[in-house]
Protein backbone atom coordinates (compact mmCIF):
# COMPACT_ATOMS: atom_id res chain seq x y z
CA UNK A 1 0.00 0.00 0.00
CA UNK A 2 1.42 3.65 -0.82
CA UNK A 3 1.73 5.67 1.77
CA UNK A 4 -1.19 8.40 0.37
CA UNK A 5 -3.80 6.26 -1.42
CA UNK A 6 -4.98 7.61 -4.33
CA UNK A 7 -6.98 5.10 -6.05
CA UNK A 8 -9.15 3.86 -3.14
CA UNK A 9 -11.58 0.97 -4.08
CA UNK A 10 -14.73 -0.02 -2.34
CA UNK A 11 -16.90 -3.07 -2.66
CA UNK A 12 -20.15 -4.19 -1.04
CA UNK A 13 -20.33 -7.39 -0.63
CA UNK A 14 -22.98 -9.45 -0.08
CA UNK A 15 -24.96 -12.70 -1.12
CA UNK A 16 -23.18 -12.78 -4.52
CA UNK A 17 -19.46 -12.52 -2.68
CA UNK A 18 -17.88 -15.28 -4.98
CA UNK A 19 -18.18 -13.23 -7.93
CA UNK A 20 -15.46 -10.78 -6.43
CA UNK A 21 -13.34 -13.90 -7.30
CA UNK A 22 -13.54 -12.30 -10.92
CA UNK A 23 -14.04 -8.83 -10.17
CA UNK A 24 -11.60 -7.91 -7.69
CA UNK A 25 -7.91 -9.43 -9.82
CA UNK A 26 -9.13 -7.19 -12.52
CA UNK A 27 -8.26 -4.40 -10.27
CA UNK A 28 -6.00 -5.16 -7.73
CA UNK A 29 -2.68 -4.52 -8.83
CA UNK A 30 -3.74 -0.49 -9.60
CA UNK A 31 -5.55 -0.32 -6.49
CA UNK A 32 -3.69 1.10 -3.98
CA UNK A 33 -6.19 0.18 -1.29
CA UNK A 34 -9.14 -2.12 -1.45
CA UNK A 35 -12.31 -2.02 0.69
CA UNK A 36 -14.22 -4.95 1.30
CA UNK A 37 -17.68 -4.13 3.73
CA UNK A 38 -19.78 -6.61 4.48
CA UNK A 39 -22.76 -7.02 6.70
CA UNK A 40 -21.57 -8.35 10.19
CA UNK A 41 -25.23 -10.33 10.37
CA UNK A 42 -25.00 -11.24 6.89
CA UNK A 43 -28.14 -9.84 6.04
CA UNK A 44 -29.21 -7.77 2.31
CA UNK A 45 -30.24 -4.73 2.34
CA UNK A 46 -33.73 -5.66 2.87
CA UNK A 47 -32.81 -7.03 6.04
CA UNK A 48 -32.76 -11.00 4.86
CA UNK A 49 -30.40 -13.18 6.33
CA UNK A 50 -27.88 -14.97 3.45
CA UNK A 51 -26.01 -18.14 3.52
CA UNK A 52 -22.15 -17.23 3.26
CA UNK A 53 -18.89 -18.86 4.17
CA UNK A 54 -16.86 -17.38 6.16
CA UNK A 55 -14.12 -19.48 5.98
CA UNK A 56 -13.86 -19.09 2.09
CA UNK A 57 -14.13 -15.74 2.30
CA UNK A 58 -11.22 -15.14 4.71
CA UNK A 59 -8.87 -18.12 2.26
CA UNK A 60 -9.40 -16.06 -0.50
CA UNK A 61 -8.18 -13.06 0.53
CA UNK A 62 -5.30 -14.34 2.36
CA UNK A 63 -4.48 -15.81 -0.97
CA UNK A 64 -5.14 -12.68 -3.25
CA UNK A 65 -3.76 -9.91 -1.02
CA UNK A 66 -0.04 -10.29 -1.55
CA UNK A 67 0.56 -6.74 -0.96
CA UNK A 68 -1.90 -6.18 1.97
CA UNK A 69 -3.77 -3.82 0.29
CA UNK A 70 -7.80 -5.16 1.30
CA UNK A 71 -9.42 -4.01 4.32
CA UNK A 72 -12.29 -6.13 5.28
CA UNK A 73 -15.23 -4.00 6.67
CA UNK A 74 -17.72 -5.35 9.00
CA UNK A 75 -20.76 -2.98 10.31
CA UNK A 76 -24.31 -3.07 10.09
CA UNK A 77 -25.41 -1.97 6.77
CA UNK A 78 -28.92 -3.67 6.65
CA UNK A 79 -31.46 -0.79 9.27
CA UNK A 80 -34.63 -2.25 9.20
CA UNK A 81 -35.61 1.67 9.74
CA UNK A 82 -34.83 2.17 5.92
CA UNK A 83 -35.69 0.44 2.72
CA UNK A 84 -33.00 -1.40 0.54
CA UNK A 85 -32.39 1.61 -1.60
CA UNK A 86 -31.58 3.78 1.36
CA UNK A 87 -29.24 0.99 3.11
CA UNK A 88 -27.51 0.52 -0.37
CA UNK A 89 -26.63 4.29 -0.31
CA UNK A 90 -25.15 4.45 3.89
CA UNK A 91 -23.62 1.15 2.74
CA UNK A 92 -21.53 3.12 0.20
CA UNK A 93 -21.36 6.09 2.07
CA UNK A 94 -19.91 4.19 4.95
CA UNK A 95 -17.13 2.76 2.57
CA UNK A 96 -16.11 6.17 1.42
CA UNK A 97 -15.93 7.17 5.04
CA UNK A 98 -13.72 4.10 6.23
CA UNK A 99 -11.47 5.09 3.14
CA UNK A 100 -10.93 8.72 4.37
CA UNK A 101 -11.10 11.60 2.13
CA UNK A 102 -9.08 12.70 -0.89
CA UNK A 103 -8.11 10.21 -4.14
CA UNK A 104 -10.26 8.72 -5.91
CA UNK A 105 -12.93 7.39 -4.45
CA UNK A 106 -13.85 3.97 -7.22
CA UNK A 107 -16.85 1.42 -6.34
CA UNK A 108 -16.86 -1.52 -8.13
CA UNK A 109 -19.45 -3.82 -7.55
CA UNK A 110 -19.14 -7.88 -6.62
CA UNK A 111 -20.70 -8.94 -10.32
CA UNK A 112 -18.57 -5.78 -11.99
CA UNK A 113 -15.42 -6.66 -14.42
CA UNK A 114 -13.21 -4.13 -15.77
CA UNK A 115 -11.93 -4.58 -19.37
CA UNK A 116 -8.87 -2.64 -18.55
CA UNK A 117 -8.96 -0.77 -15.03
CA UNK A 118 -5.43 -0.24 -15.88
CA UNK A 119 -6.22 2.29 -18.53
CA UNK A 120 -9.20 3.61 -16.83
CA UNK A 121 -7.19 4.57 -13.65
CA UNK A 122 -4.18 6.09 -16.25
CA UNK A 123 -7.31 8.38 -17.36
CA UNK A 124 -8.56 9.58 -13.88
CA UNK A 125 -5.15 10.44 -13.29
CA UNK A 126 -4.88 12.59 -16.28
CA UNK A 127 -7.88 14.46 -14.98
CA UNK A 128 -6.77 14.99 -11.55
CA UNK A 129 -3.44 13.30 -10.11
CA UNK A 130 -4.15 13.23 -6.85
CA UNK A 131 -7.61 15.11 -5.41
CA UNK A 132 -8.17 16.30 -2.41
CA UNK A 133 -11.94 16.07 -1.89
CA UNK A 134 -11.86 20.15 -1.92
CA UNK A 135 -12.09 20.37 -5.58
CA UNK A 136 -15.31 20.93 -7.95
CA UNK A 137 -17.11 17.31 -7.66
CA UNK A 138 -16.78 15.12 -10.16
CA UNK A 139 -17.97 11.68 -11.42
CA UNK A 140 -16.04 9.50 -14.06
CA UNK A 141 -18.37 6.96 -16.09
CA UNK A 142 -17.72 3.68 -17.47
CA UNK A 143 -19.73 1.90 -20.19
CA UNK A 144 -21.45 -1.34 -18.81
CA UNK A 145 -21.63 -4.60 -20.81
CA UNK A 146 -24.71 -5.96 -19.35
CA UNK A 147 -25.25 -9.73 -19.21
CA UNK A 148 -28.79 -10.93 -19.28
CA UNK A 149 -28.83 -14.42 -19.42
CA UNK A 150 -26.64 -17.23 -19.17
CA UNK A 151 -27.61 -20.41 -21.92
CA UNK A 152 -26.42 -23.65 -22.22
CA UNK A 153 -23.17 -21.82 -24.83
CA UNK A 154 -23.09 -19.00 -24.25
CA UNK A 155 -24.31 -15.34 -23.00
CA UNK A 156 -26.89 -12.76 -23.85
CA UNK A 157 -25.84 -9.66 -23.60
CA UNK A 158 -27.45 -6.15 -24.32
CA UNK A 159 -26.14 -4.48 -27.15
CA UNK A 160 -26.63 -0.56 -27.95
CA UNK A 161 -26.82 -0.11 -31.96
CA UNK A 162 -25.23 3.57 -32.49
CA UNK A 163 -26.16 5.09 -29.14
CA UNK A 164 -24.11 5.59 -26.01
CA UNK A 165 -23.79 2.41 -23.88
CA UNK A 166 -25.82 2.50 -20.47
CA UNK A 167 -23.03 4.54 -18.42
CA UNK A 168 -22.43 4.60 -14.41
CA UNK A 169 -20.39 6.39 -12.04
CA UNK A 170 -17.68 4.60 -11.04
CA UNK A 171 -14.94 7.18 -9.46
CA UNK A 172 -15.82 10.66 -8.08
CA UNK A 173 -13.32 13.03 -6.73
CA UNK A 174 -16.51 13.68 -3.34
CA UNK A 175 -18.60 10.50 -2.66
CA UNK A 176 -21.91 11.45 -2.21
CA UNK A 177 -24.01 8.42 -3.23
CA UNK A 178 -27.68 9.45 -3.69
CA UNK A 179 -28.94 6.58 -5.79
CA UNK A 180 -26.47 3.89 -5.90
CA UNK A 181 -23.07 5.52 -7.43
CA UNK A 182 -25.38 8.47 -9.06
CA UNK A 183 -25.89 11.89 -7.70
CA UNK A 184 -25.98 15.40 -9.17
CA UNK A 185 -22.26 16.03 -10.10
CA UNK A 186 -21.10 16.91 -13.38
CA UNK A 187 -20.36 13.10 -15.29
CA UNK A 188 -17.31 12.85 -17.54
CA UNK A 189 -17.52 9.77 -20.23
CA UNK A 190 -15.22 7.37 -20.86
CA UNK A 191 -14.32 4.90 -23.63
CA UNK A 192 -13.62 2.43 -20.65
CA UNK A 193 -16.36 -0.94 -20.47
CA UNK A 194 -17.07 -2.76 -17.69
CA UNK A 195 -18.84 -6.46 -18.04
CA UNK A 196 -22.08 -6.50 -15.87
CA UNK A 197 -23.24 -9.63 -14.64
CA UNK A 198 -26.25 -8.44 -13.38
CA UNK A 199 -28.84 -10.69 -14.69
CA UNK A 200 -27.11 -13.44 -15.75
CA UNK A 201 -27.63 -16.04 -12.68
CA UNK A 202 -29.12 -19.31 -12.00
CA UNK A 203 -32.93 -18.83 -11.50
CA UNK A 204 -32.67 -19.16 -7.58
CA UNK A 205 -29.57 -16.46 -7.45
CA UNK A 206 -31.68 -14.01 -9.79
CA UNK A 207 -35.01 -14.58 -7.68
CA UNK A 208 -32.82 -14.15 -4.49
CA UNK A 209 -31.32 -10.66 -6.02
CA UNK A 210 -33.69 -9.10 -7.54
CA UNK A 211 -36.19 -9.07 -4.04
CA UNK A 212 -33.06 -7.78 -2.01
CA UNK A 213 -31.08 -4.98 -3.99
CA UNK A 214 -31.58 -1.58 -3.91
CA UNK A 215 -34.47 -1.74 -7.41
CA UNK A 216 -36.63 -3.69 -4.75
CA UNK A 217 -37.56 -0.37 -3.29
CA UNK A 218 -38.41 1.36 -6.64
CA UNK A 219 -39.58 0.23 -10.06
CA UNK A 220 -39.53 -3.56 -9.01
CA UNK A 221 -41.13 -2.49 -5.21
CA UNK A 222 -44.49 -4.67 -6.43
CA UNK A 223 -44.07 -8.65 -5.98
CA UNK A 224 -46.23 -8.80 -8.73
CA UNK A 225 -43.80 -6.52 -11.21
CA UNK A 226 -41.02 -8.26 -9.98
CA UNK A 227 -42.56 -11.94 -10.43
CA UNK A 228 -43.59 -10.35 -14.06
CA UNK A 229 -40.29 -9.55 -15.75
CA UNK A 230 -38.89 -12.35 -13.87
CA UNK A 231 -41.16 -14.85 -16.19
CA UNK A 232 -39.97 -12.68 -18.98
CA UNK A 233 -36.15 -13.04 -18.56
CA UNK A 234 -36.58 -17.03 -17.96
CA UNK A 235 -38.56 -17.28 -21.02
CA UNK A 236 -35.45 -15.94 -22.92
CA UNK A 237 -32.98 -18.14 -25.37
CA UNK A 238 -30.62 -18.64 -27.87
CA UNK A 239 -33.39 -18.21 -30.44
CA UNK A 240 -36.22 -15.29 -29.33
CA UNK A 241 -33.78 -13.23 -27.85
CA UNK A 242 -33.39 -11.03 -31.41
CA UNK A 243 -37.54 -10.17 -30.64
CA UNK A 244 -36.83 -8.43 -27.09
CA UNK A 245 -36.39 -5.12 -27.24
CA UNK A 246 -36.29 -2.20 -24.55
CA UNK A 247 -35.50 -4.50 -21.69
CA UNK A 248 -34.32 -2.46 -19.00
CA UNK A 249 -37.10 -2.30 -15.59
CA UNK A 250 -36.13 1.01 -14.99
CA UNK A 251 -36.15 2.93 -18.10
CA UNK A 252 -36.76 0.43 -20.75
CA UNK A 253 -34.98 2.11 -23.51
CA UNK A 254 -31.46 1.99 -21.35
CA UNK A 255 -31.59 -1.30 -22.94
CA UNK A 256 -32.46 -1.33 -26.53
CA UNK A 257 -31.60 -4.86 -27.65
CA UNK A 258 -29.80 -8.33 -26.93
CA UNK A 259 -26.96 -10.43 -28.54
CA UNK A 260 -25.36 -13.53 -28.14
CA UNK A 261 -21.83 -14.25 -27.70
CA UNK A 262 -20.47 -17.43 -27.15
CA UNK A 263 -18.51 -18.41 -23.44
CA UNK A 264 -18.93 -21.65 -21.26
CA UNK A 265 -17.74 -19.31 -18.70
CA UNK A 266 -17.36 -15.46 -18.30
CA UNK A 267 -13.84 -15.53 -19.17
CA UNK A 268 -14.59 -17.62 -21.96
CA UNK A 269 -16.55 -14.35 -23.03
CA UNK A 270 -14.57 -11.87 -22.22
CA UNK A 271 -12.13 -13.65 -24.88
CA UNK A 272 -15.29 -13.78 -27.29
CA UNK A 273 -16.83 -10.56 -27.13
CA UNK A 274 -16.36 -8.24 -30.09
CA UNK A 275 -17.17 -4.75 -28.57
CA UNK A 276 -19.34 -2.45 -30.68
CA UNK A 277 -16.87 0.92 -31.73
CA UNK A 278 -17.94 3.45 -29.09
CA UNK A 279 -20.21 6.22 -31.44
CA UNK A 280 -18.63 9.50 -30.16
CA UNK A 281 -15.56 10.49 -31.79
CA UNK A 282 -13.17 12.36 -30.15
CA UNK A 283 -14.19 15.70 -30.56
CA UNK A 284 -17.73 15.02 -29.92
CA UNK A 285 -16.50 13.07 -26.85
CA UNK A 286 -14.79 16.08 -25.60
CA UNK A 287 -17.68 18.51 -26.10
CA UNK A 288 -19.82 16.06 -23.86
CA UNK A 289 -17.32 16.04 -21.26
CA UNK A 290 -17.20 19.96 -21.21
CA UNK A 291 -18.66 21.73 -18.65
CA UNK A 292 -19.03 25.19 -20.39
CA UNK A 293 -20.91 23.73 -23.36
CA UNK A 294 -23.08 21.90 -20.47
CA UNK A 295 -23.66 24.52 -18.49
CA UNK A 296 -24.96 26.54 -22.11
CA UNK A 297 -27.35 23.79 -23.14
CA UNK A 298 -28.71 23.65 -20.18
CA UNK A 299 -29.47 27.42 -19.60
CA UNK A 300 -30.35 27.70 -23.77
CA UNK A 301 -32.65 24.76 -22.46
CA UNK A 302 -34.11 26.56 -20.08
CA UNK A 303 -34.53 29.62 -21.90
CA UNK A 304 -36.11 27.94 -25.01
CA UNK A 305 -39.05 26.39 -22.40
CA UNK A 306 -39.51 29.91 -20.79
CA UNK A 307 -39.93 31.73 -24.46
CA UNK A 308 -42.35 28.36 -24.96
CA UNK A 309 -44.27 28.95 -22.14
CA UNK A 310 -44.72 32.87 -22.56
CA UNK A 311 -46.60 32.46 -26.21
CA UNK A 312 -48.86 29.92 -24.90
Amino acid sequence: MTATPIIKVGFCVSYDWELLKKSVPRIYADADIICLAIDKDRKSWTGNPYAFNDQEFYDFISTIDVDKKIIVYEDCFSLPELNARQNCNRHRMLIAEKMGKGGWHIQVDSDEYFLDFNSFVKELKKINPNPTGKEKPLNVCACWVPLIKKTATGYLHVIFHNGIPETVPMATTFPDYQRARHNDHFNVITRHYVIHETWARSENELWFKINNWGHAAEELSEKQRRLSYYNLWKSLDENNYQYISNFHPASPTTWPALNFCIGQSVEEFIRNFVNQKFPLSTFQLLLKNSRNVSRVKFYTGKLLSIINTSQK
